[in-house]
C-alpha cells in the first residue's frame, strides 16, 4: 500500500507516523484524529512483489480507485520506535472499510473525518478464517469532535450576588417585613360615671333599649341619662 508523500515527509525525512496494524481478529485501535485526512490512489497488490508498490487501480470507467489515511493520537508505544508518540496510521482502502468507516460518521450525524474526532476501528473476523487475503470484517466507531456541544450542555446559572461580609463577622440576611396589624375597632373612651357611659353608648349608635341591656338599668333610666 502507497501513496503521495506528504511534504513535510519528505523535508524532514521521515516516512510519515506508523501504520495501524490489523494483523488478527479482535486487533483495535482507539485514537483522536489529529490531521485533516488524506486522498490517496490505491495500487494492485503483487503478491510476488509483496513490499513493493504495485500498479495504480483505476475504475473500468479509466477513474483513479482513490482511498483514504487519517492519522490517530493513541496511547500506543512501541519500544523499537525511537521517540514513539502514539500517532498511528489508519489506511481506509477498499470498498467494504471504506463503506463500515462512512456509516460510522454518518450514524454519529456528522459531515465526516475531522480533527479532534475519536475514531475506534475494531478487525472482528475474515470471511475465511483460513485464508489471508478474504474479506476483512470491522466493527467502527465515530464520535465528532464536537459531540459535548451537540448533547445541549446547559451552563450552571450564576448564583446572586451577595453583600460582603467583613472577616470574622456572621453574615446576615435582611428580616422579612412583618405586615401591618389590622385595624382596631372603635372603642367606648373610658368612663366613670353612668351618666357618661350611657351618652357614650349613645354616640356609638346604640338604642336607648341596647344602652340600658349594657348599663343593666330600665330603658326610662337610660333615656333620662342621655338627655342629662
Amino acid at each position: 500500500m502507497t501513496q503521495t508523500p506528504n511534504a513535510n515527509d519528505v523535508l524532514m525525512g521521515g516516512g510519515g507516523a506508523p501504520t495501524a496494524k490489523f494483523a488478527h481478529p479482535g486487533d483495535t485501535i482507539t485514537g483522536r484524529v489529529v490531521a485533516p485526512p488524506q486522498a490517496y490512489q490505491e495500487r494492485e497488490y503483487d503478491k510476488n512483489n509483496p513490499g513493493r508498490p504495485g500498479d495504480p487501480k483505476y475504475y473500468p470507467s479509466g477513474d483513479p480507485i482513490m482511498a483514504v489515511y487519517v492519522d490517530l493520537a493513541t496511547d500506543m508505544r512501541d519500544p523499537s520506535i525511537q521517540d514513539d508518540d502514539g500517532i498511528r496510521r489508519f489506511y481506509i482502502e477498499g470498498r467494504y472499510l471504506k463503506a463500515d468507516v462512512r456509516d460510522a460518521i454518518r450514524a454519529a450525524g456528522a459531515p465526516g473525518l475531522e480533527v479532534g474526532a475519536t475514531l475506534t476501528v475494531t478487525f472482528t473476523h475474515r470471511e475465511d478464517p483460513d485464508d489471508k487475503r478474504s474479506r476483512k470484517f470491522w466493527q467502527i466507531t465515530y464520535v465528532p469532535a464536537g459531540n459535548a456541544a451537540l448533547m445541549g450542555e446547559q451552563p450552571t446559572p450564576a448564583p446572586a450576588p451577595t453583600t460582603p461580609v467583613a472577616a470574622g463577622a456572621q453574615p446576615t440576611t435582611a428580616p422579612a417585613p412583618t405586615p401591618p396589624p389590622p385595624a382596631a375597632a372603635p372603642a367606648a373612651p373610658a368612663v366613670t360615671t353612668p351618666a357618661a357611659q350611657a351618652k357614650s353608648l349613645a354616640a356609638l349608635g346604640l338604642t336607648v333599649e341596647q344602652i340600658a341591656a349594657q348599663l343593666g338599668i330600665t330603658p326610662d333610666v337610660a333615656a333620662i341619662l342621655v338627655a342629662a
